[in-house]
């Protein structure tokens, strides 16, 4: 009775233990979150610097068509 109830418990105890995600596997996770984020940004800057030239373009030739 006394073994088996030792097994049963540390049996529980490897099983506990083991139920805890790799840390590895959600540094690996992250890190490519972090990566995907960082080509996300990138993207959106150059769409912001973009509609900042187009907007300064436009701004000239208002300027111009009111200049006649």
């Amino acid at each position: 009775m006394k073994k088996t109830l030792g097994i049963i418990a540390i049996s529980v105890f490897i099983i506990g233990c083991n139920m805890n995600p790799n840390k590895e596997a959600r540094i690996q996770k992250l890190e490519t979150e972090i990566l995907q984020s960082i080509e996300r940004i990138d993207q959106l800057e150059n769409r912001v610097e973009t509609l900042e030239n187009m907007n300064e373009n436009l701004k000239t030739r208002v300027l111009e068509i009111e200049n006649r």
